[in-house]
């Protein structure tokens, strides 16, 4: 049902002190975004996206973990098999997400996509 993890998603209060440790501390390449507010850092197929936001004012950690399934509407039928509501599936160009209540998935913002849009 699950296929891979695509992307991790890590706010930090300081983009260019978060990119130097993945970098220093674990040798990844650090691509930084045109506008600054983003970096990416590949780890075989996935990557960790570093973002430039505090979660709050005194905390920074993962905002969104990504993960690609073969098809959402499976993962919706698990759910529903489940009891549970998975939410609805949201439709963008090349793809289908679906993007589950943090409650559902011990309190970690989870999105679902499959690439059939």
């Amino acid at each position: 049902m699950i296929k891979r993890l695509d992307k991790l998603e890590v706010a930090t209060s300081d983009l260019a002190d978060a990119s130097s440790i993945y970098a220093k501390n674990f040798g990844f390449a650090v691509t930084r975004s045109a506008d600054g507010k983003s970096a990416t850092v590949k780890v075989g197929g996935a990557e960790i996206r570093l973002i430039a936001q505090a979660i709050d004012s005194s905390s920074e950690g993962m905002i969104g973990l990504w993960l690609e399934a073969d098809d959402v509407e499976q993962v919706v039928a698990k759910f529903h098999m489940a009891g549970l509501d998975a939410g609805k599936i949201e439709i963008e160009p090349g793809r289908r997400i679906l993007t589950i209540d943090p409650k559902l998935a011990n309190q970690v913002p989870l999105y679902i996509f499959d690439r059939k849009a």
